[in-house]
């Protein structure tokens, strides 16, 4: 058999193989472009999820046991003296502090994502997550966190509600 003369890809392939990859590319970054915010935004409302998750668990134990149990996470003698208001849900400062706002709520207590902010003034402290304190300002999504958008834990009502900016 005699060798084939073509040895290399013409200067015409490698123009369309150059093109291809521009289309996919301009095609692709759109789509990867706010992945961050997005996973930010995930991790904020699976956290919030679960607080709400867990404060309606202590609730519902505190009402079977007729307001006499040990909460918290672990439930060791360390926390045998968290305190509950009238309606049955743990007070805003039992919850955690501002280093560690969830820290006698969830297992998983160490949230350095999370920021608890007091505000003063007899007002409930404010809750920040990973996207309502470093995320995107653009995307203004009801019930989806924001920058500078915050949550608020309701002690009487026992909501832990994000308060969007419209």
């Amino acid at each position: 058999m005699k060798p084939s003369a073509h040895t290399g890809f013409t200067l015409v392939e490698l123009i369309f193989v150059i093109v291809i990859i521009g289309v996919l590319t301009a095609v692709a970054i759109p789509k990867f472009k706010n992945l961050t915010d997005n996973a930010k935004i995930s991790s904020e409302l699976a956290t919030a999820s679960s607080v709400q998750s867990a404060l309606d668990a202590i609730h519902g134990e505190w009402i079977t046991n007729t307001c006499t149990f040990k909460w918290g996470n672990g439930q060791d003698s360390s926390t045998a003296s968290l305190e509950f208001n009238a309606t049955g849900y743990p007070t805003a400062d039992e919850l955690g502090d501002t280093t560690n706002p969830f820290r006698n709520l969830l297992k998983n207590s160490e949230n350095g994502d999370w920021k608890r902010v007091d505000v003063g003034g007899g007002a409930l402290p404010r809750y920040y997550g990973p996207a309502s304190l470093k995320g995107d300002t653009n995307h203004k999504v009801t019930n989806k966190p924001n920058k500078d958008e915050w949550w608020e834990y309701n002690t009487t009502a026992g909501t832990f509600l994000l308060h969007d900016i419209p």
